[in-house]
Parts: C-alpha cells; sequence; structure tokens
C-alpha cells in the first residue's frame, strides 16, 4: 500500500511540474507575441500598446523574471513619452530603472537612462537630464558596446549648449564624430554632423552649419534611407533661406518635399510648403506663397487632429475609467465641434487669401511703392493669423481640452468614492499642465490688464527661473496703443529677454519706456557681455528672432536701433509713432 501511495505521489509531482511547464511555455509565447505587436505599432496605436504593456506586465510578473518586467515597462514609458505625457513617462521610467540597477542590468540602464534625460530635455529640465545622462555614460563605459556612450554624449552635448556652454557642446559632438568615424559608424556620423549643423546655426554663423551639412551630403552611406534625406535636405534649404540664397534653397526643399511625400510624413511636409511660401514671398511670387501658405496650414490641423485623436484614445487606455465609453462620445462630440471651428476658419482664411489675391493682381500693374505696400500686408496679415492662432489654441486647450480632463476626474469621483491617490493628482497635473501651456500661448493679462501689467509678469517669470534680475517700468504707455500694436510690443520684448537671458550672460535687465508727444519708445538694456556690431552686420549672421523683431517694428512704421559693444552690455531702443499706434 505505501509503495501504491509513493507511485502515485510521484507521477502526481510529474504531472504538476509538466503542467506547470506547459503554461510557462505558453505565457512567454504570449509575451513574445505582445512584444513584437508593441514594437511594430508604439508610434501608430498608443493606446493598444499600453493595453497589451499591461498584459505583459502581468505575465513577467506571474513568471516573476525581472528582465521581462522591465522591458515592458520600458516600452510602456516610450509610447507615454511619445504622447507627450512626459510626467507619467518619466514616473515609469524611473520605476523600471530601479529595478534595472537591483537586478544590475547594463542594457536597460542605458536604454532608461537615455529616455529619462531625453523627457527631461523636453520639459526643460536639462540640468536633471544631464545627471541622469552622466550616470548612464558612466554604465555604458562599463558595459560595451562602445555605440551606447556616442549616443548618449549627443544628447549630454546637446545639454550643454542648452545651459549655455554652446562651444563646449560642439566639441564635444566633434570628438563624438571622430569616434564614430574611427568605428566607421555612418549613421552616428552623420548624426553627429547634423547635430553640429544645428549648434552653428543656433550660434549664428550659418556658414559653419552650412559647410556641416554640405559634409553630410557628401558622406557616403549617411544618406541611405528616405527619412534621413528628408531631415538633410529640408536643414540645408533653412540655412539657405537664412542666407537669402533662393536658388539651393529652393533645389533642397524640392528635394525635401519629394522624400517626405514618400515616407508620408505629414509633419515633415507642412514644413516644406511653409519654406516654399518663405521662398516665394522672397522672390515676389505672392500668389504662389499664399497657396503653399494655405497648403501648410491645411496639413498642420490635419497633422493636430490626428495627435489629439491618438493621444486621447492612449490616455483612455491609460486611466481605465469605468465610464471609459461616455468620454470617448463626448470626446468625439466635442471633436465634431472644434471640427466645424475648423472648417469655418478655414472658410475665413480661404476668403482673405482670395482677396489677397486680388489685391496683389491689381498691385502688381501699379508702381513699386504699392508693392512695397503690399509686402508690408502680407507680412502684418501673416503675424497676425500667428497671433490669432495661439489664441485660438489657448482658448481650445482652456475651454475644451481642461473642461475634458476636469469631467473625467469628476466622473471618476462620483464613479468610485475613494479613488486612487495617484490616479487623482496625476489628472490634477495634467489640468495644471493643460492650463500653463494655454496661458503660454497668449497672456490673458494683455488683454485683462494691458500691457504694462502683462510685461510686469513676464519679467518676474523670466527672472524666477532664470535668476537674472529684471525690472521694468512702462507706466503711460497702455494709453498710446491699439492693441495690435500692445500685442507686438510685447512679442518684442518676449523675444528681447529670450535672447539675453540665451547668449548676454548678463546678471541684470531693464525694460523702460519713454513716452512723447510722437513717438513712444520702448527700451530693452542689459548689462551682459554685449556683440560685435561689424558681424552684425553682415545678414547672414542675422537669427530668426532679430529679423522677426525688425519686421514687427517695420509693419508698425517705426525704427529699431541698437547700442552694443564687446563686454558693454546690449541696448535696444524701438520707436513707434504715435499716429500708427
Amino acid at each position: 500500500m505505501f509503495r501504491q501511495f509513493c507511485f502515485f505521489l510521484f507521477v502526481g509531482l510529474i504531472s504538476f511540474g509538466t503542467n506547470a511547464q506547459s503554461d510557462n511555455t505558453t505565457l512567454r509565447r504570449e509575451y513574445a507575441h505582445l512584444d513584437s505587436i508593441c514594437y511594430a505599432k508604439k508610434n501608430d496605436t498608443p493606446a493598444l500598446v499600453i493595453d497589451h504593456t499591461r498584459r505583459m506586465l502581468d505575465i513577467g510578473r506571474q513568471l516573476q523574471e525581472d528582465t521581462l518586467i522591465v522591458q515592458a515597462i520600458m516600452l510602456q514609458a516610450e509610447v507615454l513619452n511619445f504622447m507627450g505625457l512626459f510626467e507619467a513617462s518619466l514616473k515609469t521610467s524611473y520605476e523600471g530603472l530601479a529595478l534595472a540597477e537591483r537586478i544590475n542590468h547594463c542594457q536597460f540602464q542605458i536604454n532608461l537612462g537615455l529616455l529619462i534625460g531625453r523627457a527631461h530635455q523636453v520639459m526643460h529640465h536639462p540640468e536633471k537630464s544631464q545627471e541622469v545622462l552622466q550616470k548612464a555614460k558612466k554604465v555604458a563605459i562599463a558595459c560595451p558596446p562602445y555605440t551606447d556612450t556616442i549616443d548618449l554624449n549627443y544628447d549630454i552635448a546637446f545639454n550643454l549648449a542648452v545651459m549655455g556652454d554652446v562651444d563646449g557642446g560642439i566639441r564635444l559632438i566633434e570628438q563624438n564624430v571622430e569616434a564614430a568615424k574611427r568605428a566607421n559608424l555612418i549613421d552616428y556620423m552623420g548624426l553627429g554632423m547634423d547635430h553640429l549643423a544645428n549648434l552653428w546655426a543656433e550660434k549664428g554663423d550659418y556658414k559653419k552649419a552650412l559647410d556641416y551639412e554640405l559634409q553630410l551630403l557628401r558622406t557616403p552611406g549617411a544618406l541611405d534611407d528616405d527619412i534621413t534625406k528628408t531631415q538633410v535636405y529640408e536643414h540645408l534649404a533653412e540655412v539657405y533661406v537664412v542666407l537669402k540664397d533662393w536658388d539651393n534653397a529652393q533645389k533642397y526643399q524640392r528635394e525635401a518635399l519629394k522624400y517626405a511625400t514618400l515616407t508620408h510624413m505629414n509633419d515633415w511636409i507642412h514644413e516644406c510648403y511653409k519654406l516654399q511660401a518663405i521662398i516665394d514671398e522672397a522672390r515676389g511670387d505672392y500668389k504662389s506663397a499664399l497657396k503653399n501658405q494655405r497648403a501648410y496650414q491645411h496639413l498642420k490641423d490635419s497633422v493636430y487632429r490626428a495627435g489629439y485623436e491618438t493621444n486621447m484614445a492612449a490616455m483612455t487606455a491609460l486611466y481605465d475609467l469605468e465610464s471609459k465609453q461616455k468620454t470617448i462620445s463626448l470626446l468625439e462630440k466635442d471633436q465634431q465641434l472644434n471640427e466645424g471651428k475648423i472648417q469655418q476658419q478655414r472658410t475665413l482664411l480661404l476668403l482673405a487669401l482670395l482677396l489677397i489675391i486680388a489685391v496683389v493682381v491689381v498691385i502688381r500693374f501699379l508702381n513699386q511703392r504699392k508693392t512695397a505696400r503690399l509686402q508690408e500686408a502680407f507680412s502684418r496679415e501673416l503675424l497676425k493669423a500667428q497671433e490669432e492662432e495661439r489664441q485660438h489654441l489657448s482658448r481650445e486647450l482652456h475651454d475644451s481640452v481642461g473642461q475634458n480632463i476636469l469631467f473625467v476626474k469628476n466622473r471618476l469621483q462620483r464613479l468610485a468614492p475613494a479613488p486612487d491617490g495617484q490616479l487623482v493628482n496625476s489628472i490634477d497635473q495634467a489640468l495644471e499642465e493643460v492650463r500653463t501651456i494655454a496661458k503660454n500661448l497668449y497672456p490673458n493679462q494683455l488683454e485683462a490688464y494691458g500691457l504694462a501689467s502683462a510685461i510686469d509678469a513676464l519679467c518676474s517669470l523670466a527672472q524666477e527661473s532664470s535668476g537674472v534680475f529684471i525690472s521694468s517700468d512702462l507706466q503711460g504707455i497702455d494709453d498710446k496703443l491699439n492693441r495690435e500694436a500692445k500685442i507686438n510690443c510685447y512679442r518684442i520684448v518676449q523675444e528681447c529677454l529670450n535672447n539675453a537671458l540665451k547668449h548676454a550672460e548678463a546678471t541684470a535687465i531693464r525694460v523702460t519706456s519713454n513716452i512723447q508727444p510722437d513717438k513712444v519708445e520702448l527700451v530693452v538694456q542689459d548689462n551682459g557681455k554685449g556683440l560685435d556690431k561689424t558681424s552684425l552686420e553682415r545678414k547672414s549672421v542675422r537669427g530668426f528672432g532679430l529679423i522677426n523683431m525688425e519686421e514687427r517694428v517695420k509693419m508698425l512704421r517705426g525704427k529699431f536701433e541698437m547700442e552694443t559693444a564687446a563686454n558693454k552690455g546690449v541696448k535696444l531702443v524701438f520707436s513707434i509713432p504715435v499716429s500708427m499706434s
């Protein structure tokens, strides 16, 4: 009897072990299948990927395999980062990084460090990004392959440039390119030369930027795919536009548009149309410029709608609310309202464009003075359209998306008397981020309290974020300026502060006004390192910010003067006639 009992016990244990092993094999196959779907679909259907990564996490925990858990966490963080949900991505990535460090998995530590560093970059936290990337670099040095160090160095160099050490960033990228050459890593060589071109352009040396882009163009094997070709040709066209070499700008714009079309990349395609509008305007072909500006606006709206639909679907999957169907129905109705508003705007834009085209046709038969007036009107309408678009997006974010998030929060609290605290905090944080973005797009203080108060708030915010002493004294300016002039003056001061904080190395900035009977003088002065005025007189080194300020002052029929010298700071004086304001 005892022998029979032992025999059946032994058979039962073998059968149990065989069934457990079979179950584990089935789970591994399911995990591998979901993993392949996620990598193929992570940029197309993020909602599906988030659902799949949840299942992958469950499988990893059932199998008690930390590497599978970290891999699922990293996939989920990548999708959240792609959607622009950077806070959620950072929270998930740090969770995965802690687990990767505990199991001492080098590759996961490096990849998650890159993901966290890049998320901090987008959120304008270069110091935090640099700390994480340097830590990941130490791991990469200790754990081959060599390419991981090269990849990290490019992001470290980008942070150096953002934090003001552009020269240090350039030196690091140049070293990186040489290392890539020695290792015969063509892709990393091309990436480095493109980064160098961007940094030299950031410094205002567009000749050097052009040299690096052309060097990249001549490197064998560097342009081996259509996406890379699109990026390089589009960058070349941008540099030639700044250099006002319209023939070459046209040449590379066409190449960029060709490859962007082949890859169906609408975000690159609408940038190509924008470049074409600039080229056409410079050549005096205003009809074509308006046509391409309309194509750019149409594609931009399409990209915005597609991104909105995709992200909202993924957010629904992420928070997994019981009221999912009702929420989606509300979003669909809201989307229909947005479609109607967009269609109305298109109609108004079409009418405006037709009117401008009719004016251009008439002006072609008139003298040069009337042609100059048309160019001025075109610039005015373009800047006005930009401001209206910012105001529209600000209101849409606040009134539509913000209200939807608030509805989701209230609905969640009604359905669950004691909802998850972290979930509620995440929703509150998302709501606050939407309100902050809306405020940055269009300053409500300008409409509610006037230009002086808006600029004072702008200076306070800039001082708080930079540590530089910034003050303003604009008493009486609101009585002299109309709405359009106030908006342009606000944008001018905003650009001046950005340039001073970015390049001047100043410790103090002062914004003042001088009210005279026939004009208003707006003065922005810093005590920074100053500029070489002889180099500024060469148009090839003038950046987009300076050109934009000049266009706004010209539109107001005012004057723009700069007083500067090496180590003497910069004083910018904008004179605006009272009759035109």
